[in-house]
């Protein structure tokens, strides 16, 4: 799990407003004891409230809290959920130096469990980041070590310099929610700058170079869409540290269905009609004096996003630099890998496909046109029965997958990992499978051998699952697979590539996707073959961007 902020023991995140400290660890309680993942927990003070609160990651649906402020009496309280946090919660008015002794009691299904005991002294000045109300690191001050979607009214258009720990980095805003402008600071800074000066109003705290397992994160954890959502989405980085979170770019474009206007999603969660005047707008890309919309969000600027329905959805994913894409009133041009003067050839990107409708999500990873690093798709549902990854590995490193390709696949396949070297691994037909190469006839003595229509259909139309092949997907990929001549085979994946040719690109992506699963051809969801994911009632998906 990606976590970019902590400053409580077992991994815990908080919410800090005003103030921000660590819960210190006492005298563990009797009973069951609990688990040191089940959890995580922290003190939030703004002004003269602190909130207390506890977040699940196991099946819980209650929790007890006891705690003490000074010498005062134990207090046990059933706390109180909140849904727009995902976590339980108890309030208590304090003033600077209380100390809060508290420990939690909470179900794990039928079982009770006992937290250990912590301790925290309001007003404490520790956390990754302090802020500062006039420069130089003086005026008065509040540190935090998690997102603060409002500052508190000491602090709101007031900070001018901050301290931040290193490894983290800290983004503002100039308005609360995460709204408005931001501004990255990857260090202190003695003056956040003119063009921040007293401005800001939320901020949120990132490590530079998450790299957790998305699998780490706990279903229960998934917060509520808010708005028109109706799910939450999750971009991580499991770029090992090759990529800063600051550095890794993503953005959705669709079609609204609420008004049929091709959109992309911002980081509200909102919809936001296209248009060709978005290529000129403020904030616009530039590259080789030519402007781009910029439709991109990045890993550092939320946690989560809202997502409502959309319709022919596509996630670009960009590390180094956001991608260049033109928009347009009626749509946009993306990438394309088979354009020799496209502006996203020098650029590392991805992408996934997906469609968010009445019906639920539907939606898959896809090496169709090409690979450009690992990439991890899961999608959990609301029930807590559907929990499901595809994509590549996590142990599958970028380095290690182009190595692998160049030995794994025949000889005339290996090049489609120099063609567009270092950037991605090609389809067969960005190679030398295209029309006049030296591999375009590739298919046509198996098709000669084997077919009976009428219009017989070329390489290329195998490779598109196009023309003749264009509505008949089983024969599409009876022939990518080499079982066409044996519809017994059709749907036994054992048969499949076996003998050439074959489309062996295609093949290698099962070889090295998560359950054998990948979309390495248009039809390659043939027999369910392909990374491809789909509930009714969804409630998070989380995009895992690897190298």
């Amino acid at each position: 799990m990606k976590m970019s902020w902590r400053f409580v023991v077992l991994s815990a995140l908080s919410l800090s407003l005003a103030a921000c400290g660590q819960g210190t660890p006492q005298v563990a309680s009797a009973g069951l004891h609990a688990a040191a993942t089940d959890y995580t927990n922290g003190v939030d003070v703004s002004g003269s409230t602190a909130t207390i609160w506890f977040k699940s990651n196991v099946n819980t649906t209650w929790v007890d809290i006891h705690y003490t402020v000074n010498a005062g009496a134990q207090q046990n309280v059933r706390m109180t959920y909140n849904s727009a946090t995902g976590r339980y919660e108890q309030k208590q008015t304090v003033g600077t130096g209380n100390v809060i002794k508290y420990s939690f009691t909470y179900n794990n299904g039928t079982a009770a469990y006992d937290s250990v005991a912590y301790s925290y002294t309001v007003g404490s000045s520790s956390g990754l980041a302090c802020f500062y109300t006039d420069g130089n690191y003086t005026g008065t001050s509040f540190c935090a070590s998690s997102d603060s979607g409002y500052v508190g009214a000491d602090y709101n258009d007031k900070i001018s310099s901050l301290k931040v720990q290193s490894g983290y980095q800290v983004v503002m805003y100039n308005d609360v929610n995460y709204g408005g402008t931001s501004k990255t600071f990857t260090g202190d800074v003695s003056f956040v700058g003119s063009d921040f000066n007293d401005i800001a109003s939320s901020f949120r705290i990132v490590k530079t170079s998450s790299t957790g397992s998305i699998g780490s994160i706990a279903a229960s954890s998934v917060p509520a869409p808010t708005g028109s959502g109706v799910m939450s989405l999750k971009v991580m980085n499991g770029t090992n540290g090759a990529y800063a979170d600051s550095q890794i770019y993503w953005g959705v474009l669709g079609i609204n269905p609420a008004n049929g206007r091709w959109s992309y999603l911002d980081r509200a969660g909102n919809l936001q009609p296209v248009s060709t005047a978005l290529n000129d707008a403020t904030g616009h890309l530039t590259k080789n004096g030519v402007n781009y919309a910029n439709i991109y969000n990045r890993i550092s600027d939320a946690a989560w996003v809202s997502m409502p329905r959309i319709t022919s959805g596509r996630m670009f994913l960009c590390v180094g630099t956001p991608c260049y894409i033109k928009t347009f009133d009626t749509g946009f041009a993306g990438p394309d890998v088979n354009n020799a003067t496209d502006p996203n050839r020098d650029i590392y990107f991805d992408f996934v496909e997906f469609t968010v409708d009445a019906t639920g999500y539907h939606g898959n990873t896809t090496r169709v046109d090409a690979f450009g690093f690992p990439v991890q798709h899961r999608l959990v549902n609301k029930a807590g029965n559907y929990d499901r990854t595809v994509g590549e590995p996590e142990n599958e490193t970028r380095a290690g997958i182009f190595s692998a390709f160049k030995v794994e696949v025949p000889t005339n396949f290996a090049h489609l990992a120099t063609v567009q070297a270092p950037y991605r691994i090609v389809a067969p037909l960005f190679g030398e499978f295209r029309a006049g190469g030296p591999q375009g006839n590739y298919f046509d003595s198996y098709v000669n051998a084997v077919w009976t229509g009428a219009t017989k259909p070329t390489t290329q139309n195998v490779l598109l699952c196009n023309g003749p092949l264009a509505e008949t997907s089983g024969a599409c990929a009876g022939l990518n697979r080499h079982v066409y001549q044996n519809t017994a085979a059709w749907n036994t994946p054992s048969q499949y590539y076996l003998a050439a040719p074959a489309n062996y690109y295609a093949q290698f992506w099962h070889k090295h996707g998560i359950g054998g699963l990948a979309y390495g051809f248009a039809y390659d969801d043939y027999n369910q073959q392909a990374s491809y994911l789909e509930v009714g009632d969804p409630k998070g998906l989380i995009v895992r961007v690897g190298w």
